[in-house]
């Protein structure tokens, strides 16, 4: 963006404005980022909330490079915004095989997600304890690789930063109990018996596979296979759903029994939703493996209704 652009924006109060942060130290912002205006920019976050700007930001982590006392130094930096501060989530920085000739990154180990979380939650303490809200969260996956339980709903307040990952699965959960509680009226569609298999990415397959079986355990006749897919495309090093492609899910189903139909998340496709990164379609992958297949939502009920066969 130039001043201009921002001048475009306050005047129109464009807001929320969503901003990639990364850091606030200026020459670490220009190394990331390899363009010699990027710590200009931060410059725009000081205009935007002094004029009322809602900013939801983001940071991308990077071992050894934004992490440890740089984060700290960025997370403190940012609580000055508040109340122009509504969210910022904390992710980890994806690496794909695809990496010569790139800046040597190193993937953050089970104890060192550890850590991030406990660094970040402690500056979201005290923003819920001075502010009411608490302004940072981690992204799922930082738990998930760290082998530590996700928070509870209330910890996401209104879930501010779910399209980045944050509280994405426990969302998903809570909307999958509420769902249980109509169950009985469910039935009344449901036609059993019923195979139906689910693939997923290899950081939610645990969670899925907990839904999927308590499931199995409500509803006779039906039988749940969850298939984690290893990311052969990008590097098995990415583990989440929306970088599975249609030939690493054909070549890993090949010669399965899928049962009745294949669910995959609607996270696989593109933009337009109508082929998935690798450009093959989804009757392509359901000619591949013989059976039809569906994509489905990251959205508890969503799920029931899908692997119970009873959405349109």
């Amino acid at each position: 963006l130039k001043d201009e652009d921002i001048d475009r924006i306050i005047k129109m109060h464009i807001s929320p404005v969503n901003v990639s942060v990364h850091t606030t130290n200026p020459e670490l912002r220009v190394k990331m980022m390899k363009n010699k205006h990027a710590g200009k920019v931060l410059s725009y976050l000081d205009r935007m909330a002094d004029a009322g700007i809602a900013l939801c930001t983001q940071i991308v982590l990077c071992k050894g490079l934004n992490d440890g006392a740089e984060l700290d130094r960025t997370l403190h930096d940012l609580i000055k915004y508040h109340p122009s501060l509504r969210s910022c989530a904390i992710v980890p920085v994806g690496l794909t095989k695809y990496r010569e000739k790139l800046y040597p990154l190193e993937a953050f180990s089970p104890e060192e997600c550890a850590a991030v979380i406990k660094q970040v939650n402690a500056y979201g303490d005290w923003c819920l304890k001075e502010f009411g809200t608490r302004i940072f969260y981690c992204s799922d996956e930082f738990y998930i690789r760290a082998g530590l339980p996700l928070p509870a709903e209330e910890f996401y307040e209104d879930y501010s930063q779910i399209e980045n990952g944050v509280g994405m699965l426990t969302s998903m959960k809570a909307e999958f109990d509420m769902e249980l509680d109509y169950l009985d009226e469910l039935l009344a569609d449901f036609r059993a018996p019923r195979t139906v298999s689910v693939i997923t990415g290899m950081a939610a397959h645990k969670h899925i596979s907990s839904l999927a079986k308590e499931l199995e355990t409500r509803v006779d006749g039906l039988t749940v296979n969850v298939y984690p897919i290893v990311n052969n495309f990008f590097g098995s090093s990415v583990t989440v759903a929306g970088l599975i492609t249609g030939g690493d899910a054909v070549e890993q189903l090949k010669g399965k029994d899928l049962g009745d139909e294949l669910l995959f998340p609607s996270v696989m496709l593109r933009a337009d939703g109508d082929v998935f990164l690798d450009d093959m379609t989804p009757a392509e992958l359901s000619k591949h493996l013989g059976v039809p297949v569906r994509a489905n939502e990251s959205d508890g009920a969503k799920f029931i209704a899908a692997v119970l066969g009873i959405c349109e």
